[in-house]
């Protein structure tokens, strides 16, 4: 009698734990415009710093549970959020933004100034130099295109990590992350 009340004991212990984990499942589909699958796309889960990012077709995969709500955030397109039902496979489309972009300053303090307004150096980088580069990562789109700068990636896989140095590897503070 005792054995066999062990036995239901652990039967039920095994499926409350399965009804525990089976309330998260992974959720994947594409993100695009009317163009094209976008890469690069940020996919967060509201209010957490979980998130994913869509690869070169566009396509994503995460795990969430039903009720939160994803985030889908790319630069020049506006944000879209979406409730995560039943369904295994969410598909977006983003539009664009109606604010375009003049030009961004990168500086290593992380202080936001127009260009003429540091009291340093800057060097400028053209929209044409950079798409004339295929490459998935910004950071390896800038190598070679800004003095002072130096971009290097821990392997040559896609999607590494990417090291940006700026004026050298010896600073007074020990850090020139960028």
């Amino acid at each position: 009698m005792k054995t066999k009340f062990k036995g239901v004991l652990t039967l039920l212990l095994a499926l409350i734990v399965q009804i525990s984990f089976a309330q998260e499942k992974t959720v994947s589909g594409t993100v695009s415009d009317n163009t094209g699958s976008l890469p690069g796309v940020s996919v967060i889960i509201k209010g957490t710093s979980t998130g994913a990012e869509t690869d070169f077709d566009g396509k994503y995969s995460i795990m969430t549970k039903s009720g939160d709500v994803l985030v889908f955030n790319y630069l020049g397109y506006k944000t879209v959020e979406i409730s995560v039902g039943s369904s295994n496979v969410i598909d977006v489309v983003l539009e664009e933004g109606g604010e375009v972009l003049d030009e961004i300053v990168v500086t290593a303090q992380g202080i936001k100034r127009e260009k003429k307004a540091l009291g340093y150096a800057v060097s400028e980088v053209k929209s044409e130099q950079l798409e004339q580069r295929a490459e998935g990562d910004v950071a390896r789109v800038l190598s070679g295109k800004a003095s002072g700068v130096q971009i290097t990636s821990q392997s040559g896989t896609s999607g590494s990590a990417t090291n940006v140095v700026i004026r050298g590897y010896s600073s007074i503070t020990g850090s020139n992350q960028a």
